[in-house]
């Protein structure tokens, strides 16, 4: 499972810190729910960690074109984002 982790500034800016592949020995996390669960324990609590679904991570795959890709990342963190404001609010 491929991540995104990201942090927000306290200007409200989005900087990306990296692209994670969550991947256990022996396929033991396909989902990465392992590794999500440990970076909870983080002091945002995961708030600035995304999940890439199957079919962005196939468009970042099948690109050749960083401006696409820089796209799928942001409306993917942007997405995030807004869900777990939404929650929190």
């Amino acid at each position: 499972m491929l991540f995104i982790e990201y942090d927000v500034t306290s200007d409200g800016e989005i900087e990306l810190v990296a692209l994670i592949n969550a991947v256990e020995e022996d396929d033991q996390d396909p989902d990465g729910e392992a590794w999500l669960a440990w970076r909870a324990t983080h002091d945002d609590e995961a708030m600035g960690c995304v999940g890439v679904s199957a079919t962005d991570l196939k468009a970042m795959e099948s690109t050749e074109s960083p401006e696409e890709l820089l796209a799928i990342v942001e409306r993917v963190i942007l997405a995030d984002r807004a869900n777990k404001e939404e929650v929190a609010s």
